[in-house]
């Protein structure tokens, strides 16, 4: 017979909570056990876990905001049914070189939290090359982290320091480079324009023309920027992001529409979730039905408007990376005058 509770502050209703476990559930991988997790997330043994499962117990305000921070559930779906309003998770970044290495960790949970789904998809719309390859090399991740850090973020350590090898801790580069590596493993379609490349050779030339960086580093990078961009016209070539897909894991588009942001859509066996960029390279994160809905139609309209250009589209997908090496070559040009 179930236990009569008595309504105190702190607790969450247990309508709400029925509504909660079954959102989570959806959210979790299809291996992982319900109790086992929220035994694993609240501290609490799994006989106490299922005593929140079946309504026995309530769950605190506290327990589910540990919930819904780790797996960014979307608690104005839960708690209400306002479809203009959205609440939105984020990792807060300023001044602090911990909270960038807290930042890099959640992509790369993020990432590994989708591998373990067998129907999972990013779709990426990317104003500027995708954060994710950013870290293809350790070189070219020693660089974005450095820039990010010192121009985007302001931490104070690197006010003051010029640009050399080694200079970010190796710790951040291993954790974004492995976020680089978990990325290929996640079947993609993105949307570029011809602009997409032209931010991250701008903050090199920046980096150069202000002192900050050698013309022999600002050289090494724009090479590794090329190798990266062979890697991704390969990609396109063979629709694939490894060459042991079984399958096609990789497409690419060229929109002429301006796209004003970088934003992902990403699905996850029956979940959903929008990632929307703000203060240069963080994001708001939701799983709101109503606006993933939104985020779908707006990248599903941008792909119907802008031309395919990997798998046999070999004339166009010429044309748009001729136009990307291009511009690395007159970046080298004016680095090495």
């Amino acid at each position: 017979m179930p236990v009569k509770k008595e309504k105190k502050g702190g607790k969450v209703d247990l309508l709400i909570q029925n509504h909660f476990i079954t959102k989570f559930k959806a959210i979790i991988p299809p291996s992982v056990g319900l109790a086992e997790e929220i035994a694993d997330v609240l501290d609490v043994s799994i006989d106490s876990a299922y005593r929140r499962i079946r309504g026995e117990t309530e769950l605190t305000i506290e327990e589910v905001y540990k919930i819904s921070k780790k797996y960014a559930i979307s608690l104005d779906e839960v708690f209400s049914n306002q479809n203009d309003t959205v609440t939105f998770s984020y990792t807060k970044l300023t001044d602090s070189e911990k909270n960038f290495e807290t930042y890099l960790n959640r992509i790369l949970s993020h990432l590994k939290t989708m591998n373990k789904f067998e129907n999972r998809k990013v779709y990426y719309v990317a104003e500027e090359i995708p954060i994710f390859y950013s870290f293809f090399s350790k070189k070219l991740t020693d660089f974005k982290l450095f820039y990010w850090q010192r121009s985007v973020l302001n931490i104070p350590a690197y006010q003051q320091q010029k640009f050399e090898w080694g200079i970010v801790p190796q710790n951040l580069i291993d954790i974004a480079h492995n976020v680089y590596k978990e990325y290929l493993t996640v079947p993609s379609s993105e949307i570029w324009t011809s602009e997409t490349v032209l931010t991250g050779l701008k903050q090199i030339q920046f980096y150069f023309d202000s002192g900050i960086i050698s013309s022999a580093h600002a050289t090494e990078l724009l090479g590794e920027y090329k190798v990266m961009i062979d890697m991704i016209l390969k990609n396109a070539e063979s629709s694939r992001k490894n060459i042991s897909d079984k399958s096609d894991t990789f497409s690419l588009y060229n929109s002429e529409v301006v796209l004003g942001t970088n934003c992902i859509y990403v699905v996850m066996g029956d979940t959903t979730y929008s990632y929307i960029s703000f203060n240069t390279m963080n994001s708001l994160t939701t799983n709101n039905p109503q606006f993933c809905e939104e985020t779908e139609h707006w990248v599903r309209n941008l792909e119907k408007k802008s031309t395919l250009i990997s798998g046999v589209s070999e004339k166009q997908r010429y044309q748009f990376f001729s136009g990307m090496y291009k511009s690395i070559d007159e970046c080298l040009q004016r680095v090495k005058a």
